[in-house]
């Protein structure tokens, strides 16, 4: 692929460039100068083709994006060594934490370059050029809306601090937000279409990509203005708590149904485009032979046993399966599941070894799962046995013994979910009930296909709130370990309560309080710009 040839040349230059500086100090992409590059449309092409390459990094599909939210949620769980610091809330005692604010601001930063230098430049088509303008704008909208839910107010940086200054004061919560949408619009409306002779390689920002991130912006800001009451399971007893919530700090005054009804209309534009679709099988979404299929909009690409591999594998998959145990589902989301349901049928290790033996989860289902083929018994400890998910597993079967391995110290060929077309259906669920003052035939019908594709029984006559605690259900559900819970509970402002309903889960601490809200602003930061004002409430 055209990408990934790019960045074997653009790593390798920026190794060259580097030396022999540690992995977490590399910046490799600084090499681009605007002296020295920039000049034609192969610099501008290599350039953007680089911003994918950033996400390959340290600063976040390596760890750091993954464990900023998959590891401090109520739907997961793991062992106390890898749970202490972020998955406890302790986000100052994570690295990672610094690691992404960087790799956000470098986004930006090459962001702002490009967008100064490629106007100059001569292409030979006008439809490429507004593709690279538009892939570059919807980078620094993404890089800005995972700032403003990560860290709330932020300074925003739309020059090089080469020609600025270097000192930024935060701005509003809302402003940062405006921010957002206007470099989404911006790449809404230069980005192609997904089959545009002029779209860019596999892997490559489209106008659907845009138009989903949107949405999503628009429903971050709506839920978290909203006033109302929202329904989780949970708790140490997994049973209904119905939570009363407030104006999320930072989106007082924004007017959410409106907001609600942008997102609604947002969502709708995807589906109207046809270019989506879910695929008919909830497995089908993974694995090497399903990537970039029919309902992925936006997907990290990867090669295997290569720096461009992921240890998405190696952190999530269970024991003999490649994984090693850092994280899994906790029972509680396990046992929302109904008995029928694919995604925990089939998306779930019922049976794998470990410690010497075999394992099997879960107790209530032993006739399904004790006998393993072979003649093995599996046995169940409730220490070792768990619910893995087999989404990040790339074996090209699932019979047992098939075990994955790797030559790169678990990096593997598998890409990771960024935005999904089972996402827009949800997002217009959502957003239909709140903007039309309950669920209508069309919010049913988003929700019930998601619900159908796993084989979950249909649902209807809910009244709003129900529903609005229905469909938050399912994204749970729908995108485990796709880095969307924490958000989702923040968003609804109910995040501590569920929290701490839950207390202590297998031995992970899961109580929050108001500063874990926000993360804290790294440290060098706060040295080195003098108008950051004061860190995070509580930091």
């Amino acid at each position: 692929m055209k990408i990934v040839k790019y960045l074997f040349a653009l790593i390798f230059l920026a190794y060259l460039a580097s030396g022999c500086k540690k992995t977490l100090e590399e910046s490799p992409y600084s090499f681009y100068s605007p002296n020295n590059l920039y000049k034609t449309q192969a610099d501008a092409e290599a350039a953007v083709t680089g911003l994918y390459g950033i996400l390959q990094g340290w600063s976040f599909f390596k760890a750091p994006y993954l464990f900023s939210e998959d590891a401090d949620h109520d739907h997961i769980v793991g062992p106390v060594w890898n749970f202490s610091s972020q998955g406890a809330g302790a986000y100052d005692q994570y690295w990672g934490v610094a690691s992404m604010w960087q790799g956000l601001y470098n986004i930006s930063a090459q962001v702002n370059t490009l967008l100064e230098k490629v106007p100059a430049i001569t292409f030979t088509s006008d439809s490429i050029r507004n593709r690279v303008m538009g892939e570059a704008y919807f980078f620094r909208g993404w890089s800005y809306f995972n700032l403003v839910r990560l860290w709330g107010s932020v300074p925003i940086r739309l020059t090089d601090v080469a020609i600025g200054s270097a000192d930024k004061a935060k701005s509003s919560v809302a402003d940062v937000y405006g921010q957002v949408i206007s470099d989404l619009s911006m790449a809404d409306s230069l980005l192609p279409r997904k089959n545009s002779p002029f779209a860019g390689s596999t892997g490559s920002v489209t106008q659907g990509a845009a138009k989903t991130l949107l949405a999503k912006v628009y429903l971050t800001m709506a839920s978290g203005a909203a006033s109302g009451a929202v329904t989780v399971r949970g708790g140490t007893d997994n049973a209904y708590y119905t939570y009363a919530k407030d104006v999320v700090a930072g989106y007082e005054g924004m007017d959410s149904k409106s907001l609600f009804a942008k997102a609604r209309d947002k969502a709708l534009e995807v589906m109207n485009a046809g270019d989506y679709n879910l695929v008919p099988t909830y497995m089908g979404l993974w694995g090497r032979v399903n990537k970039n299929n029919p309902e992925m909009i936006w997907e990290l690409q990867t090669q295997d046993n290569t720096s461009f591999g992921t240890y998405l594998q190696y952190w999530y998959s269970a024991p003999w399966y490649g994984g090693t145990s850092y994280m899994w589902m906790a029972q509680n989301l396990y046992d929302s599941y109904q008995q029928q349901d694919q995604r925990a049928l089939n998306g779930v290790f019922h049976q794998y070894y470990m410690y010497g033996a075999w394992m099997f989860y879960p107790l209530r289902d032993s006739s399904l799962y004790k006998s393993v083929p072979g003649g093995y018994t599996a046995q169940f400890y409730t220490a070792y046995s768990h619910p893995f998910t087999q989404k990040y597993w790339i074996g090209t079967s699932t019979e047992i013994g098939d075990a994955a391995t790797s030559t790169n110290g678990g990096l593997r060929d598998v890409d990771f979910p960024l935005l999904r077309y089972a996402d827009v259906l949800l997002m217009y669920a959502e957003a239909a009930n709140e903007a039309n003052g309950g669920p209508g035939a069309d919010a049913y019908a988003a929700l019930n296909k998601v619900r159908e594709r796993s084989s979950e029984n249909d649902t209807s006559g809910l009244d709003q709130q129900q529903f609005r605690s229905l469909v938050l259900e399912e994204r749970g559900k729908e995108f485990f370990q796709e880095n969307n819970r924490r958000f989702d509970l923040i968003r609804w402002g109910i995040f501590t309560q569920v929290m701490n309903q839950v207390g202590t889960m297998e031995n992970v601490i899961k109580t929050r309080a108001q500063k874990n809200l926000l993360f804290p602003i790294p440290q060098a930061e706060m040295n080195a710009n003098k108008l950051i004002g004061s860190n995070n409430y509580g930091w």
